[in-house]
C-alpha cells in the first residue's frame, strides 16, 4: 500500500483509552482519537520524537506495536508496525457512526479467520 493509498484511508473517531510505553519502559496515559488501518492519531502529554517506537496499550484490546510519524502540540500520529492493525479498525467500525468511547467488537471476526 502506498503512503497516498494509506492517507486516503478513512479514519474512524474514537475517544479510547490506552498507554504508551518507551523502550526504556516509561509509561504515559494516552487517549486514542481517530484510528484508520495505517496508524492512529493520540494525544499524550509527552515530550517523544519523530520516529520513537513504542507500545500503545489500548484498554480492553490489547497492544500495537508503533511508531511516532508526526507530532505537534499534544498529539502524535502513530504507524502501526505489528500487531493486528486491520482488527483495530474493525472495533472502531462495531460503534457505527457514533463516537466509540471503548472498542466495541465487530459481529463478524475482524481477522477474517472463521
Amino acid at each position: 500500500m502506498t503512503t497516498m493509498e494509506k492517507r486516503r484511508d478513512n479514519r474512524l473517531p474514537v475517544l479510547w483509552h490506552g498507554t504508551l510505553t518507551t523502550e526504556d519502559d516509561r509509561q504515559f496515559p494516552c487517549e486514542v482519537r481517530d484510528v484508520s488501518t495505517a496508524g492512529t492519531l493520540i494525544t499524550c502529554e509527552t515530550d517523544l520524537s519523530i520516529g520513537d517506537e513504542l507500545i500503545l496499550t489500548i484498554d480492553g484490546l490489547g497492544e500495537f506495536a508503533t511508531e511516532v510519524k508526526w507530532q505537534g502540540s499534544a498529539q502524535l500520529g502513530l504507524a502501526i508496525i505489528a500487531g493486528p492493525d486491520l482488527m483495530l479498525k474493525k472495533f472502531a467500525e462495531g460503534s457505527g457512526a457514533a463516537l466509540s468511547e471503548k472498542p466495541v467488537a465487530p459481529a463478524e471476526d475482524p481477522l477474517g479467520l472463521q
